[in-house]
């Protein structure tokens, strides 16, 4: 069911991988407003990614460096877990984390190959001024017309001015909220057995790189 009302919502592979393009970027200088940050990365995303030709390792290279140097990746980790963080070992989360970030890159390098011309815009910030916390309203648009998809961002300022991207909203869907649902229902069915866990995302990467082809 979460599968399918994800699926409605992104609405395929061609806007997943708009996301995807219009999160990359070089590492953006802090002490900006959230919503240049947001925006500078949606612009360099847009103008220095969608080459023909480009690699399979080429394409996860590049989504690896926007990760951890975009995303509040340890905070995501976390959360993604949900209440079960509480009973992983220290061991079990190093390789939860390591599994995790490996399988937001594979899953979403593949898609750098269906960008067809949307083009992604800022509308406005929200939030309390001050807050350490900012949501910036943006859209997605398609190339063939139609409504655009509406992509929210969740931002986190550090005390230094840095910003970092703690969740997605797709169509009013946190992807981060979605993602721990997921990852609870598997762990529920397995009397919270974190290596249970652990084994189905292993399962899922090798069926991701297989899906994708050779390089």
């Amino acid at each position: 069911m979460l599968r399918k009302s994800s699926n409605r919502v992104i609405r395929g592979g061609a806007v997943l991988a708009a996301i995807v393009l219009a999160l990359w970027a070089f590492t953006i200088s802090g002490h900006e407003g959230v919503a240049d940050f947001v925006r500078k990365l949606g612009q360099t995303a847009i103008h220095e990614l969608a080459p023909d030709g480009i690699t399979r390792a080429e394409r996860e290279t590049r989504f690896r460096a926007l990760l951890l140097a975009n995303f509040d990746l340890p905070r995501i980790t976390r959360f993604v877990l949900g209440r079960y963080v509480r009973s992983a070992t220290p061991e079990q989360m190093t390789e939860f984390a390591t599994l995790y970030e490996d399988l937001m890159t594979i899953t979403y390098a593949r898609l750098f190959a269906s960008y067809a011309g949307e083009s992604f815009t800022v509308l406005r910030e929200a939030g309390d001024p001050g807050s350490r916390y900012s949501l910036v309203l943006g859209q997605i648009g398609l190339p063939g017309g139609g409504a655009p998809i509406a992509l929210d961002w969740q931002i986190l300022t550090s005390d230094d001015g840095s910003h970092r991207v703690v969740d997605l909203k797709v169509e009013g869907i946190s992807l981060a909220i979605a993602q721990r649902d997921e990852f609870t229902a598997v762990l529920d069915r397995n009397g919270g057995n974190i290596d249970a866990l652990l084994d189905e995302i292993r399962a899922r990467i090798d069926r991701v790189r297989a899906a994708s082809g050779p390089d």
